[in-house]
């Protein structure tokens, strides 16, 4: 982290797809705003998962896909 923040001309994006409030405080520290973004509900879970099978043919239903979601 050395140097970061005596520029403030770019923007830092730090993010953590785990545990995010496992980061050390003092690089916690350093950021002005945290913003939380929660884990995708059922539905876009199966958005997500449609949307990545693209033309892969398949005989799964919408209830199919909100189940596997």
């Amino acid at each position: 982290m050395q140097g970061v923040g005596t520029d403030m001309s770019g923007v830092l994006f730090l993010g953590a797809t785990n545990v995010p409030w496992e980061l050390d405080n003092a690089i916690r520290r350093r950021f002005q705003k945290r913003i939380y973004i929660a884990l995708p509900d059922q539905n876009a879970r199966a958005g997500i998962i449609k949307n990545r099978e693209g033309k892969t043919k398949n005989a799964m239903t919408e209830q199919d896909w909100v189940q596997l979601g």
